[in-house]
């Protein structure tokens, strides 16, 4: 209790209650509302005003238990209160839902000597209204030293800085002016990258002019601008630039498109996959298959790299499985520390080229190896690394001949085919010889079969009828015989039986006549 005394005696929040707040304090203490004060490290004076107060002076909700709402007049924000009423639970209107811990909790008393509670909490309900701790302030430069990928994280970064907006109108103005006036040929695409390269460096420059001490002298911030510079640049021309490079190179994509062909029809080890790599890389095909989509430079730069990283991911887990199977690969389980070396990832690669089937892929390497200027991205050893070994891959690709590879490959599977055939026929002859030699030793025995089921049936419908007869007390009129042509009347005498038993006999078989002959005392087709 002496802790939380002391801590109202010097919160910052309690004392604006008492002097610029009396009449919010006076009205809270008459209706005994819960006052929550945020414990004095955790706020600071310039942000205490009447939101902040509303905020942290709560009623009891009239339509659930533990749920409380700020005093508001309008738009009032919701809270509830823990079952071991150790933390409060921000809900409705707050701009986060979070937790916020109650440090302790004091009973005070009014004018009209009721009780209201006074609750010490660990920081503000809003997070709006939480200070900014050191530990804050170095994310915060973090997030600002970091490089940015897409369009949009470029273009909030630049506009994130109040002191750019001029600057970036200009900027507006000279790519318009390149759409609406500069004609991008074929033959001098050297000259066009020089011309945007000359606007994002002047823009670079202009932005680090504006920029207060001490961030004019962070060099890793002027190349996180650079490279936002260049991506919005880069995005807004995009489509103009690109289109002359793919009319450029179309040729040559057309080259590589007819190569996935004949690439897809060879094995993996007969372009050099070692046999331990050789195994499914969805991931990567499909990375590599968003490469045309994507807009500037460093975008697709990022994207040839993420599908490297997925390429040795990939057979990374493939090497693991190997090791871990019952029966693993000698050559495998001898090396676990085998690794891809570029040697073994340029065939690995040409496979996840074919399979993802990049419609522009010289443009699009032509495009990063010409259109992207800071060096904060071409000197980089990983994303370095990744675009001279897709080069060398589509080299590759290029001077090997897969059209024979291909044809081996297809006569191969010919001749174990035509083995097939061959031996599925013979077995086909075999069989149906065997079939031949059982079915005439088998036909008797299943018309047997045949008439002694149907019999046996009829038996047993008859059967049936006589218990439904005889449980009713009725007596049938007719009963039909188990032979078609035999249907006497149930007091019929025993010379009419017999003639049409004789008169029956001669349409039937030497079987069921010999049934019909049977030597028990009652016949089958007539129950006396």
């Amino acid at each position: 209790m002496a802790n939380d005394i002391d801590e109202l005696e010097i919160n910052p929040f309690y004392k604006a209650l008492q002097s610029r707040y009396v009449d919010l304090y006076e009205k809270a203490q008459k209706n005994c509302h819960l006052l929550c004060i945020p414990q004095t490290t955790s706020i600071s004076t310039h942000i205490i005003n009447t939101d902040f107060v509303d905020t942290h002076v709560l009623r009891p909700s009239p339509y659930f238990k533990d749920q409380y709402m700020t005093t508001h007049s309008s738009n009032c924000k919701t809270l509830t209160l823990s079952d071991n009423g150790l933390y409060f639970t921000t809900s409705q209107g707050f701009s986060d839902i979070r937790d916020v811990k109650i440090l302790g909790e004091e009973l005070a008393y009014n004018k009209e000597y009721k009780q209201y509670k006074i609750i010490i909490l660990e920081e503000p309900f809003d997070s709006k209204f939480k200070i900014q701790t050191p530990q804050s302030k170095e994310d915060a430069n973090t997030h600002m030293l970091t490089s940015k990928l897409t369009v949009k994280e470029c273009t909030d970064f630049l506009q994130s800085f109040p002191d750019f907006k001029e600057i970036l109108h200009t900027l507006n103005q000279k790519i318009q002016n390149f759409i609406n006036h500069y004609m991008v040929l074929e033959n001098y695409l050297d000259d066009a990258a020089s011309r945007l390269q000359d606007i994002c460096t002047q823009t670079t420059v202009e932005i680090t002019k504006y920029l207060k001490a001490p961030l004019n002298s962070n060099i890793k911030l002027r190349d996180v601008l650079a490279e936002a510079v260049e991506s919005y640049v880069m995005n807004a021309v995009h489509d103009k630039v690109f289109a002359v490079i793919s009319s450029h190179l179309s040729k040559q994509d057309q080259t590589l498109l007819t190569k996935y062909q004949h690439i897809n029809k060879v094995r993996p080890d007969q372009i050099g996959v070692r046999r331990e790599f050789s195994c499914p890389l969805p991931m990567a095909v499909v990375e590599l298959a968003n490469l045309s989509s994507l807009r500037t430079p460093r975008e697709k730069l990022v994207c040839l790299k993420s599908t490297v990283d997925n390429i040795t991911e990939g057979v990374a887990v493939s090497l693991q499985e190997l090791t871990q199977n019952s029966e693993p690969d000698a050559s495998v389980a001898g090396n676990p520390e085998i690794c891809i070396t570029s040697d073994d990832l340029i065939p690995i690669l040409v496979t996840v080229i074919a399979k993802a089937k990049c419609s522009h892929l010289n443009s699009d390497l032509f495009y990063v190896d010409h259109f992207m200027w800071t060096s904060a991205d071409r000197d980089r050893d990983d994303l370095g690394f990744c675009l001279v070994t897709f080069k060398a891959a589509v080299q590759y690709m290029v001077e090997t001949d897969f059209t024979s590879m291909a044809t081996c490959l297809d006569k191969e599977l010919m001749t174990n085919l035509e083995d097939m055939l061959t031996a599925t026929t013979l077995l086909e002859a075999q069989v149906t010889q065997e079939s031949v030699e059982k079915s005439n030793t088998k036909s008797m025995r299943d018309r047997r079969e045949r008439q002694l089921n149907r019999i046996t049936g009829f038996l047993e419908k008859t059967v049936q009828e006589l218990k439904t007869n005889r449980n009713g007390n009725e007596k049938p009129k007719h009963l039909q015989s188990i032979f078609p042509d035999l249907v006497t009347p149930h007091s019929s005498a025993t010379s009419v039986s017999n003639q049409s038993s004789q008169r029956s006999s001669a349409n039937l078989g030497d079987f069921l006549s010999a049934l019909q002959d049977d030597e028990f005392d009652q016949p089958f087709g007539k129950q006396t």
